[in-house]
């Protein structure tokens, strides 16, 4: 993951669809003028404003969305199932 210099930085990636992160779990996503964070099932979303006066002094990661595929599940999944 990229680490982000700033707040300024990130509100930048957020206008332009881009997700962000802080530990890998939780996401920021700028919807409809308002930030969304994900997190746990929860979600709650704060203006760009409040946002960047709760979270200025946290780091920020651009958020990678990786697949992983577990190789032995799916070579049983397949043996079992074929046809």
């Amino acid at each position: 993951m990229q680490k982000l210099r700033d707040i300024n930085e990130a509100m930048a990636y957020l206008k332009e669809g881009e997700i962000l992160t802080e530990n890998g779990t939780n996401r920021f996503v700028l919807r409809e003028e308002r930030i969304s964070c994900y997190e746990n099932g929860t979600r709650f979303s704060l203006d760009p404003d409040e946002f960047r006066e709760l979270y200025q002094k946290n780091s920020f990661y651009l958020y990678e969305e990786t697949v992983q595929i577990d190789e032995d599940k799916d070579e049983a999944y397949y043996r079992y199932y074929r046809k």
